[in-house]
């Protein structure tokens, strides 16, 4: 009741329809798609800010950044009973470019609030970086998914089905696009 008496409610909305390129083209334009979401987002939770970037596809869709874009922003909203900490997570297909969020209270489970800024290499180019590497290794043959968790980090890469085990094959340097091989 408190939630709703303060105007943020958890809520679900799934298969909006969302611009993914300014182009014909079929490559994603990462930071249209980040605006569009964030403006989605801010429908139910106004000021929210970007803390986390995953790309979740095949790894030969790397340079097209085609499969499943998921961002996460947060909003604090501050009262006199204390500070509450909301996440609207947004899933985005690029291939049926549709739009698929949810905002949840995540006060109890004390997440990380920090706004990331995707500084250095774009996207774009990181996964170019990424396609390139995994390909002159013969790796570019499963499932990628290339994470950004705050903007001191390096970019982190999962190889092979995201349902298995987390581990990390790869980090990539933002500033340089220096690639470290974890395993």
């Amino acid at each position: 009741m408190l939630l709703t008496a303060c105007g943020i409610s958890e809520r679900q909305l799934e298969n909006l329809p969302i611009v993914i390129s300014q182009t014909e083209s079929q490559i994603v334009d990462i930071n249209q798609v980040i605006s569009n979401a964030q403006e989605e987002v801010q429908k139910a939770l106004p000021d929210a800010y970007l803390i986390f970037f995953s790309f979740v596809g095949q790894c030969t869709n790397l340079p097209k950044l085609q499969g499943e874009i998921r961002l996460d922003f947060a909003h604090i909203q501050r009262s006199v009973f204390g500070d509450r900490s909301f996440l609207g997570r947004a899933t985005i297909h690029t291939f049926d470019q549709t739009l698929s969020f949810d905002v949840k209270d995540e006060t109890e489970h004390y997440p990380n609030m920090e706004p990331l800024a995707l500084d250095g290499n774009g996207t774009q180019e990181i996964a170019n970086i990424l396609h390139d590497h995994l390909v002159s290794k013969n790796s570019c043959i499963d499932t990628i998914v290339l994470s950004r968790v705050s903007t001191e980090s390096p970019w982190l890469v999962r190889c092979g089905p995201p349902d298995e085990v987390f581990l990390e094959c790869v980090e990539i340097d933002p500033e340089n696009g220096k690639i470290t091989e974890l395993q």
